[in-house]
């Protein structure tokens, strides 16, 4: 919601200026379209979502609510006053974004004069950003889409798990047997499972619970946890063949060395990548 929002106000000029001058040089008599319940502009305008009638001396609705599919009588007579008192305007106006109580939707009102009546046109900010090519956006593709992030965050959720327990088998199998070298395997198995976790979360989070349409931050943030948790998971391993080396066996240092070179090369690569 508070993205349609951002969207909105980075283009308020332009959608403002494209509505007014859409109904002031083409629709001069809106009333005259009440007799056929206004579906000449909800055919026109897909965004458009409700029309009513407000008397300009009592603030009160003096039309039912026009939907493109229906007609609520139930609205008459309701005051309209928490929306026009706060305002001051000659012949038309639009509102900030809000929520409708009438559709539950976010919207914009373009509220026109016309004699002593106030005409007002609720258009739904998604699908008005749609229209204007200002937001894309597809229903049956992110339907789709959607399903497919919630199966593949489900399986990285099992898979993180089943590394999770996989770990903890491996401290209580060896739990007899416990050296410093035994408990180096699980950390890293429990590291790589908080990584994976955390990529699933994000996944779920932004693709399914919570679509975003405007990713690139949030996008950039969940790699470069993702990566850290795997640098982590290198590191361990690194330090592990170190200890290994020192122990049990002095060419184990080779491959320690070539891992952390490999860790420094990523880290530098990653701190350009955040900087840039």
């Amino acid at each position: 919601m508070n993205e349609l929002i951002e969207i909105y106000l980075q283009h308020k000029d332009k959608i403002e200026s494209f509505l007014k001058d859409t109904f002031l040089n083409n629709y001069n008599n809106l009333l005259q379209y009440e007799k056929n319940s206004f579906k000449e502009l909800f055919s026109h305008f897909k965004s458009l979502e409700l029309v009513y009638i407000i008397d300009d001396k009592t603030k009160k609705q003096i039309s039912p609510n026009f939907y493109s599919n229906k007609i609520d009588k139930n609205a008459a007579n309701i005051s309209r006053a928490y929306l026009l008192n706060s305002i001051d305007f000659n012949d038309i106006y639009i509102t900030k974004p809000y929520k409708s109580s009438a559709t539950g939707n976010l919207c914009i009102t373009l509220f026109i004069k016309e004699k002593d009546k106030i005409i007002a046109l609720d258009f739904n900010l998604k699908r008005l950003l749609e229209r204007l090519k200002l937001l894309e956006s597809h229903e049956i593709f992110n339907n789709i889409t959607k399903y497919f992030y919630l199966f593949a965050g489900s399986m990285l959720i099992v898979f993180a798990f089943s590394i999770l327990s996989y770990s903890f088998y491996e401290i209580v199998t060896k739990i007899h047997k416990i050296t410093i070298m035994s408990f180096f395997k699980p950390i890293i198995y429990i590291t790589i499972a908080i990584a994976i976790f955390d990529l699933a979360k994000t996944l779920i989070e932004q693709e399914v619970l919570f679509k975003s349409f405007k990713k690139e931050e949030l996008e950039k943030k969940t790699f470069i946890k993702f990566i850290l948790s795997i640098l982590i998971a290198l590191a361990i391993e690194t330090l592990m063949l170190v200890f290994k080396a020192s122990l049990q066996n002095i060419s184990y240092m080779q491959n320690a060395l070539y891992l952390f070179i490999g860790i420094s090369l990523l880290l530098f690569a990653l701190t350009y990548f955040i900087k840039k």
